[in-house]
C-alpha cells in the first residue's frame, strides 16, 4: 500500500477548511441581516395577539406578563408563553381576566408545526374550549395533533403559573 506525501493529505484538508470558513462565514452575516426583521416581525405578532385578546386596551409591562387597561383601570392580564409542539415551539398569548379566568387564547406562532394537522392550534374551534376556565385541564386535544395540542396546553398552564405566583398574591 503506497504511503501518502504530507502535501496529498493536508491540500484537502485545508481546502475544506477553507470551505467551511467561508460557509460558516456566510451563515453569519445572513443572521446578522435577519435577526432584526425577524425580531421585529415577533414583536409585532405579539403586539397584534394582546389587541385581538383585549381590543382598544392600553398595555404596560409587568415584566413576564403585560397589564392590559381601559380608561385607567384593570381590565385583565396578558402573558406570552412557549411550549414545545410537534415541530418545534409554539408561542402563546394568554389573556386572564383579573380574578385570573381564562379570557382568550391566541397561538402568536407555530411555525414548525405541520401544515393543515398541527396548525390546527390556531383555529377558535380548539382555542375557545379554555374562555372561561381557571386552568386548562380538560381541553381536548386535537385529533392527529395531540403534540401540537398539548403544546398550547402547556403554555396556557404556563401562564397560569405565572399568574397564580407573580400576579395574583
Amino acid at each position: 500500500m503506497p504511503r501518502l506525501s504530507l502535501k496529498e493529505i493536508l491540500k484537502p484538508a485545508l481546502t475544506l477548511t477553507l470551505i467551511c470558513l467561508c460557509v460558516a462565514g456566510a451563515l453569519a452575516a445572513v443572521n446578522a441581516l435577519t435577526a432584526a426583521p425577524i425580531a421585529a416581525n415577533e414583536k409585532r405578532g405579539a403586539d397584534l395577539a394582546r389587541q385581538q385578546i383585549f381590543p382598544g386596551a392600553e398595555f404596560e409591562s409587568g415584566g413576564d406578563y403585560f397589564i392590559a387597561k381601559k380608561d385607567g383601570a384593570v381590565i385583565g392580564y396578558c402573558v406570552e408563553t412557549e411550549a414545545q409542539g410537534y415541530g418545534g415551539a409554539i408561542k402563546v398569548a394568554t389573556g386572564l381576566g383579573p380574578q385570573g379566568d381564562i379570557v382568550r387564547v391566541q397561538v402568536v406562532a407555530c411555525d414548525g408545526e405541520t401544515p393543515g394537522l398541527g396548525t390546527k392550534v390556531k383555529e377558535e374551534g380548539f382555542l375557545g374550549q379554555f374562555i372561561g376556565q381557571k386552568n386548562a385541564a380538560g381541553v381536548d386535544d386535537i385529533a392527529s395533533a395531540t403534540y401540537s395540542s398539548r403544546g398550547v396546553v402547556h403554555a396556557v398552564n404556563q401562564a397560569l403559573e405565572i399568574y397564580g405566583e407573580v400576579i395574583a398574591p
